[in-house]
């Protein structure tokens, strides 16, 4: 799922992907599944970094010829689930890959999905698997904790101790506002990670979600809105993170992040040296808090490639495939024998080590408010601050201005 990866990027980023998704509609619809004998659905960055070719790889293990697995790459999950979800009366995917602790509800609602049981989760914990998805549309295969990501050589606890036991309220006391960049969680599934910890957090007295400090979460967006710096994606998030001329050392990204820093063959310091970046969650009562994101595989609903589809869901939780999580996924891979590297593990926050703030928002309460919960914050932003990456009023006028402004950007990967 995540980290950094060479990509090209435009210039009005939300631009591009919205054109780009249209564009892609076109091409996807065209796609004969009967050509294909498996047909996968996918974000473009996963495993992408520095890399694993993991079709060529199950194209060996199952002796099926390469060119006969299509590999389909969308912009982010929620496109995928779109694109399921208009072709659910005749699907041509067999397999989606990316559908996360979140967006799981959205897959349901849809009917795109069909359960599967597969044999390879008796290697992948039960608690992974209920905190995913316990009926099993779609099974875990990593996850990680959403967290608060910082250069230690434009901040550190050193300048700023607040740093060193941080809470929602800390980052408003202490302006660090003034230095994060936060995704936008209609659009971007570790900017809605942040957003489900503010609520977990607070609490929603509109419905009588308690939280763990029983407020309303609407009120730390409100008191932030004119500092914080909103971005469509990850990886816009990550240009502005990475330009020292914004002052925005700290954004919103994974506890796996420092890993990339170290661990990296091309981009990491590597291990023994100290860590150019740091990840760190919040502390409110005393714990460790912070969101966990799970993502999983899925079995289209009526897929024509069935068979194959679980062959390949199986082998996709097998170690075959699982030790190449952690250093071209940078997240936790979901089997519990996968080998994760000890540069990894030094780097990263192990979500063991966490207080989960998800279990403070139940799977009904998800469900039912997660739409409103998006519409609120969008209200909230757009009253109380101008300074977002871009303005939805003014999309379809950008959009024809912007569109061919083109600019590369290295070592990200959108989310």
């Amino acid at each position: 799922m995540k980290l950094k990866n060479k990509k090209l990027m435009v210039s009005m980023l939300f631009v591009f992907v919205v054109l780009n998704s249209c564009n892609s509609a076109n091409g996807y619809n065209k796609i004969n599944a009967e050509d294909y004998d498996l047909v996968i659905y996918t974000y473009e960055s996963l495993l992408a970094d520095p890399g694993f070719d993991y079709i060529g790889a199950f194209a060996n293990y199952s002796g099926i010829p390469k060119d006969k697995i299509k590999l389909v790459l969308f912009e982010d999950a929620n496109t995928i689930v779109t694109q399921a979800s208009l072709e659910k009366e005749n699907p041509v995917a067999d397999v989606l890959i990316g559908i996360d602790n979140v967006l799981i509800h959205t897959a349901k609602d849809e009917g795109i999905l069909q359960t599967y049981d597969s044999p390879s989760l008796v290697n992948v914990s039960t608690e992974l698997v209920q905190n995913l998805d316990p009926e099993k549309y779609v099974l875990p295969y990593d996850y990680g904790i959403i967290a608060l990501w910082y250069d230690r050589s434009r901040i550190n606890t050193s300048s700023t101790p607040a740093l060193e036991d941080l809470t929602l309220e800390g980052i408003i006391e202490n302006d660090l506002d003034k230095k994060i960049v936060v995704e936008d969680p209609t659009l971007s599934s570790p900017g809605l990670g942040f957003l489900l910890w503010t609520i977990a957090v607070y609490g929603d007295p509109e419905i009588n979600l308690t939280g763990l400090l029983g407020q309303d979460w609407r009120e730390w967006w409100k008191q932030t809105s004119d500092d914080l710096r909103i971005s469509p994606s990850w990886g816009a998030a990550f240009d502005i993170y990475y330009s020292e001329s914004e002052d925005r050392p700290i954004m919103i990204s994974y506890g796996t992040s420092p890993a990339y820093d170290v661990c990296h063959p091309q981009w990491g310091v590597g291990p023994g040296v100290e860590q150019p970046s740091k990840s760190i969650v919040t502390h409110e009562q005393g714990k460790n808090n912070a969101w966990l994101q799970i993502e999983g595989i899925g079995l289209v609903n009526n897929a024509l490639h069935e068979q194959t589809a679980k062959k390949f869901i199986d082998w996709f939780l097998s170690t075959d495939l699982q030790d190449h999580i952690p250093l071209n996924q940078w997240m936790y891979p979901a089997n519990d024998n996968a080998y994760v590297s000890d540069c990894f593990l030094n780097a990263a926050i192990n979500p063991d080590d966490v207080d989960i703030l998800n279990d403070l928002v139940s799977p009904t309460v998800m469900h039912d408010n997660l739409d409103k919960w998006k519409t609120d914050w969008e209200t909230v932003i757009i009253e109380g601050t101008k300074k977002t990456e871009y303005s939805a009023s003014s999309f379809i006028l950008l959009s024809l201005i912007f569109v061919s402004l083109v600019s590369f950007s290295t070592r990200k990967k959108n989310r």
